[in-house]
């Protein structure tokens, strides 16, 4: 893909190429865009952290990690799922009356908790509650489907130089969907980010980004024997397929979350520097624990191992950010 200025240029006289009636697209590329699917459990509009200028999210379901901080820990597992926030639950017994797994149990005092493990995720619990207690995080989409929410963003990527950020979750565990995502961005002229945590095999992660303007990849910690205690893959994995990007000439950004008790320490920063130094990596994203998907885990049935640990701040972080600039590091703290 060109520049930053030339892929505007391309933006615009492909805008022109359209308004003449010609048509961008023949085909085989909307077969391929109708007929290649995978699962996303959500799309988010204007974020402005997760690559360059405005970007609109799209979150794949399926993640290769465990993370216990993770804040969206409805990407853990990759199907489907439904989610029951109680605080929201009316006790009006709709849901009972619909589920035919009648795995939604309504209790003496009128609410009404789930069975998960009878649970068929087919949705008609949640389209029958009136209070938006319940909620399915995963739906299968085609890509064109996918593509066109993205699309009425284009406006906005035009003028911030924003564009499709590919999140999880992994992004990578989906890599054909990811790969025609990508295409189908590019062939709208519009740029595309892939996020990874690089716990995959390398040609899961190059299928997925080979084709990709960004690769935001996160380094959830140096030590190897930390790093077995949240996935089935090595620390040497994550190091080798960033090497490996790197080599390909890729636009890396190393994105590294701040965990009290686990990485928090100036040790870990140091480590950090020759880690990036090492592959000529030279944007770095330092991002402070926080709390904001506590309330996922109790819906979904998962056990939240970091409730008491207490928030991050931004400020507690400008030492390390500092730390790091020294060393001639492009920092940001919180993306």
């Amino acid at each position: 893909m060109p520049g930053r200025k030339a892929l505007r240029a391309d933006i615009i006289a492909g805008m022109e190429h359209n308004m003449e009636g010609q048509g961008m697209f023949n085909y085989r590329f909307d077969e391929i865009e109708k007929q290649t699917t995978g699962i996303i459990f959500n799309i988010e509009h204007f974020h402005v952290h997760d690559g360059e200028g405005i970007r609109t999210n799209v979150f794949l379901k399926g993640c290769s990690l465990h993370c216990p901080w993770c804040c969206n820990p409805e990407s853990i597992c990759p199907a489907p799922q439904i989610a029951q926030y109680q605080k929201l639950c009316t006790g009006c017994g709709k849901c009972a009356e619909a589920c035919p797994e009648r795995c939604c149990i309504r209790k003496e005092d009128g609410y009404v908790i789930t069975d998960f493990s009878k649970c068929s995720v087919c949705g008609k619990c949640v389209s029958v509650c009136p209070a938006g207690a319940r909620e399915l995080f995963g739906k299968r989409m085609s890509v064109s489907e996918v593509i066109a929410e993205v699309e009425k963003d284009s406006a906005y990527f035009l003028n911030s130089d924003g564009g499709l950020t590919l999140s999880g979750g992994e992004a990578c565990l989906q890599p054909e969907f990811a790969r025609e995502l990508i295409r189908a961005a590019h062939r709208r002229y519009i740029p595309a980010a892939l996020e990874t945590a690089g716990a995959v095999e390398w040609e899961r992660l190059w299928k997925a980004a080979e084709e990709a303007d960004e690769i935001l990849m996160d380094l959830k910690t140096t030590v190897s024997m930390q790093f077995e205690k949240i996935g089935r893959f090595s620390l040497e994995t994550v190091t080798t397929n960033l090497r490996m990007l790197a080599e390909a000439g890729k636009n890396i950004t190393l994105r590294c979350p701040i965990i009290p008790d686990f990485n928090d320490h100036e040790g870990h920063i140091q480590k950090i520097a020759e880690t990036a130094g090492n592959v000529g990596v030279k944007k770095i994203d330092l991002l402070p624990f926080h709390q904001l998907g506590r309330h996922k885990y109790a819906a979904i049935g998962r056990n939240y191992r970091m409730a008491d640990y207490p928030e991050i701040k931004d400020t507690d972080v400008k030492k390390m950010a500092e730390t790091l600039r020294k060393q001639g590091f492009q920092v940001s703290i919180g993306g």
